[in-house]
């Protein structure tokens, strides 16, 4: 069984990595926004504008305008190319 210290540890270290992996999905985003909304022209400005640390629910409104889930989403701006 796993201590509560450790537990707690690794919960940190997802948090940290959930953060880092989203900055980059952020910086990206940034860089292919214009793009990315002309392959899917249906996306609204609601849908693609967020505050800093709202990324999460941006992709799930693209997620939600474009028929697929965050994740997928998350792949697709990451893989952008």
């Amino acid at each position: 069984i796993m201590d509560t210290s450790q537990n707690q540890n690794d919960n940190q270290s997802q948090r940290q990595e959930n953060r880092s992996q989203n900055a980059d999905l952020e910086r990206k985003w940034n860089t292919i926004e214009n793009d990315y909304r002309a392959k899917y022209p249906n996306l609204t400005d609601n849908d693609v504008n967020y505050r800093t640390g709202e990324f999460d629910s941006m992709t799930e409104s693209i997620a939600r305008r474009t028929n697929r889930n965050r994740e997928d989403v998350n792949n697709e701006i990451r893989d952008w190319s």
